[in-house]
């Protein structure tokens, strides 16, 4: 689907604001990650404005997702959390084979 300025500008927005609310940050602290301005943010975030390309990666970097995350206006893509991610990996590693291939099946049927 194609979009035209303003409705890419706003799904774009729309975007910040969902990865910034998941990650529990402020308009504020967000823009003090990315030294930037709040106003900044919150002109992304209703889609008046468009940030420049350095905050542009400041903002997928601080969003802790890859910068295409920012502009996929379809289905939300799944977004990995290392932390999480190395725990669930050291809790399998102590597991017996078995269990393992308990948890397996499990894991697909959420797939």
């Amino acid at each position: 689907m194609i979009y035209d300025e303003k409705e890419t500008m706003k799904k774009f927005g729309d975007n910040i604001k969902k990865y910034r609310n998941r990650l529990g940050l402020t308009q504020e602290k967000l823009a003090e990650l990315c030294d930037c301005s709040s106003q900044t943010i919150s002109g992304t975030e209703t889609g008046y404005s468009f940030p420049s390309s350095k905050v542009l990666f400041k903002l997928a970097k601080n969003l802790h997702v890859p910068l295409t995350y920012l502009f996929n206006f379809g289905e939300d893509p799944v977004v990995s959390n290392k932390e999480e991610d190395n725990a669930i990996m050291e809790l399998l590693s102590n597991l017996p084979l078995e269990q393992k291939k308990i948890i397996i099946k499990i894991i697909k049927a959420f797939e």
